[in-house]
């Protein structure tokens, strides 16, 4: 009779132990769950209830990322009924509330960010959005536009047509109709805290014109800030300032002859652990320049979804919606009186379409996320006006 009441008691136990693991998302090996003799059932309950509610709910919940555990979930088979259970081993949160990438192992170096702001930063997509994460990092852009029809509009890509022959016309010498060009755009970005950072881009530009010579050399230098105001693990309000200074020639249509400055805000929020919102506000203002030159509104928003999640890679599609506004300023037009036609009201509107590949993660810890990560996206314009009508943007980015 005492035998048959072990075997029930037994029986119990392993019903228990596996509905635990199935609550847990977790499968013990068949030896394991049969050898339940052997195990601490309450520390086992306990392990798998602070995983399933600390690491799933809290790090999806309290960050809005996935937590991704490649360790293996089971003690190894066979092992000494005397050693202890692993499962009773503590968990890594200190708390329930604690955020997972807090305890991530901190990267090590001069150069290397947080890492929340690492986490934070390989987890936004975004290809054409400006990163509100301050992070150290490099990016490596490659584009390539098409069609661009009025190129001196508000000298926002090149200077005033040189056609006009005036001091202040130093742009190519013939009027553009369509302009392709091709870019080519190294970033640097160092991050000495969580909230700051400061950036350097030093574009090269090939350009094809239809009616003036090709040209290639360095475009106009950006450098600059961001300071977060808000730098959570799960939401970003970054605001940023870039200087344009002229290093381009603008004569052969690299650069705008004249330096730039651009105010803006960066904004990047988790809705889920799979879903991002990006966003931003920024304001072009030309500090020279002719009488072509004039303020330019950007903004726009992205929405990404991450459809792909493993321990070693993730694969992000994204939709990306950015605007211009034309505050003031001309451009040239050959059917307009003396050829300057205002640009004061234009409003150019994209879509962008793009896939962003994370490879390279850091595979084992409580969170999984990519440092280097491949974008490839397209954009095409929805209005009459234009910056260009096609663009093909391709990125390689690492992060520290």
């Amino acid at each position: 009779m005492r035998k048959t009441d072990f075997s029930a008691q037994r029986t119990l136990q392993t019903i228990c132990a596996v509905c635990v693991c199935i609550m847990s998302g977790s499968a013990l090996h068949a030896g394991d769950i049969a050898d339940t003799s052997a195990v601490d059932h309450d520390n086992v309950r306990s392990a798998y209830f602070h995983q399933v509610f600390n690491h799933d709910f809290f790090s999806t919940q309290q960050t809005g990322y996935h937590a991704c555990d490649c360790a293996p979930s089971s003690p190894p088979p066979g092992s000494d009924s005397m050693t202890p259970s692993p499962y009773s081993q503590p968990s890594p949160y200190s708390s329930p509330m604690q955020s997972p990438a807090a305890t991530m192992p901190q990267a090590q170096g001069f150069l290397s960010s947080s890492s929340t702001n690492v986490v934070a930063a390989a987890n936004n997509p975004g290809g054409y959005i400006d990163l509100a994460v301050p992070v150290t990092q490099f990016r490596l852009r490659f584009d390539a536009a098409y069609g661009a029809n009025r190129p001196d509009r508000a000298e926002f890509f090149y200077p005033k047509c040189g056609c006009f022959q005036t001091p202040d016309a130093r742009g190519p010498l013939l009027p553009e109709t369509n302009i392709d060009y091709q870019e080519i755009r190294p970033y640097f970005e160092f991050a000495p805290s969580d909230r700051f950072s400061v950036f350097g881009e030093f574009p090269v530009r090939f350009i094809n014109p239809d009616a003036n010579p090709n040209e290639a050399g360095f475009s106009d230098i950006i450098a600059g800030f961001k300071y977060a105001f808000i730098a959570e693990d799960d939401e970003y309000l970054t605001f940023q300032l870039k200087t344009y200074s002229p290093t381009g020639d603008g004569r052969e249509g690299l650069g705008t002859d004249h330096f730039s400055l651009e105010p803006g805000l960066l904004y990047f929020s988790a809705l889920s652990d799979r879903t991002v919102l990006l966003a931003e506000l920024r304001d072009w203002i030309p500090t020279g320049g002719s009488n072509f030159a004039g303020n330019v509104l950007r903004y726009g928003v992205g929405l990404g979804y991450t459809t792909h999640r493993t321990c070693d890679y993730n694969v992000t599609p994204i939709a990306e919606f950015v605007g211009w506004s034309v505050l003031d300023g001309n451009q040239t037009n050959l059917d307009f009186p003396n050829g300057v036609e205002d640009a004061t009201g234009d409003t150019i509107f994209n879509i962008k379409l793009g896939v962003r590949v994370g490879f390279g993660g850091e595979s084992g810890r409580v969170y999984n996320y990519q440092r280097n990560s491949l974008y490839v996206g397209y954009g095409r314009a929805v209005t009459g006006d234009v910056w260009y009508e096609d663009i093909l943007r391709l990125e390689y980015r690492i992060l520290f």
